[in-house]
């Protein structure tokens, strides 16, 4: 589809500075403000050990994965399982994150204003284009954070989930973050060969595929990132210039002509431009 004099956008993206690029790229913290709580940074760092791993662990397992001793480790563990954010398996001695976290994670849709002012305007924009439309956060590592989806088009859940991290620069979404995240072309180049594709395109025409991106404001994927499953997205900005969000709306190929491509892309592109505004309403730090 080439549809660059028919449908732009106005993106309003603010280069960072070298120095912020550096703290992004090489993931380093925010500034601390007063002195960090040792235990509190301990007890984070064992419900990201279980949070990333691919199965429940054993305390050992978690003390080795969150860099802590095994006594310090253990006793997190117990605590946590005491309070219900992590649960525990007497049969094989095994911890994994508990629901609590799930209720958790409710209250930060609701008390950051997702359910009150970006969830109605996704629900009428699936329900007038017939696709899902997921939202996700970027993050400060150029990484998307899944906050909401909704949706009637695809149906296939697997691949949308609330809190669901999604590899860097892959898909439509990850066009998105290339073009306009401030990423740097050498980051973008070394981090495309870590992504997951069902069809990797060959890296000089997914350069290709950014700089179409920037020019029409908006991403096409038409089966390269999930066989099957055309995925357009577009960057929302803050009002300081900065890519706060992306907005992907995915359904499955054969639906996906021309002419829908086209009126989906205008639908969200005007949908980003109504959230632009919306977004100092938000609390997603």
């Amino acid at each position: 589809m080439d549809d660059g004099k028919k449908i732009k956008s106005r993106p309003k993206q603010r280069e960072p500075g070298e120095h912020e690029r550096s703290l992004v790229i090489e993931g380093t913290a925010k500034p601390v403000v007063g002195k960090p709580v040792g235990a509190v940074v301990a007890g984070v760092a064992v419900l990201l050990a279980l949070h990333r791993a691919q199965r429940p662990l054993r305390a050992s397992e978690v003390a080795a994965a969150a860099k802590l001793h095994r006594g310090t480790a253990f006793n997190i563990l117990k605590t946590l399982h005491r309070e219900g954010v992590v649960a525990f398996n007497e049969r094989d001695r095994t911890y994994s994150v508990g629901t609590l976290v799930l209720e958790l994670a409710h209250g930060v849709l609701r008390t950051s204003g997702l359910l009150d002012v970006v969830r109605p305007e996704m629900f009428s924009l699936a329900e007038r284009v017939k696709v899902t439309v997921a939202l996700a956060k970027v993050t400060e590592n150029y990484d998307l954070v899944m906050l909401d989806f909704v949706g009637g088009g695809f149906r296939v859940d697997s691949y949308f989930g609330v809190g669901r991290r999604s590899p860097r620069f892959s898909g439509a979404s990850g066009l998105v973050m290339a073009a306009f995240s401030g990423a740097t072309p050498e980051f973008v180049e070394e981090q495309y060969e870590h992504t997951e594709w069902f069809r990797r395109p060959p890296f000089e025409e997914y350069v290709e595929r950014i700089a179409t991106t920037r020019t029409r404001g908006f991403a096409l994927d038409q089966g390269n990132r999930r066989n099957g499953l055309t995925q357009v997205a577009v960057p929302i900005f803050s009002q300081s210039g900065y890519l706060a969000l992306v907005l992907t709306a995915a359904d499955f190929s054969y639906a996906m002509t021309e002419e829908k491509i086209g009126e989906v892309a205008r639908a969200m592109l005007a949908f980003s431009d109504r959230m632009s505004s919306e977004l100092v309403r938000l609390r997603l730090e």
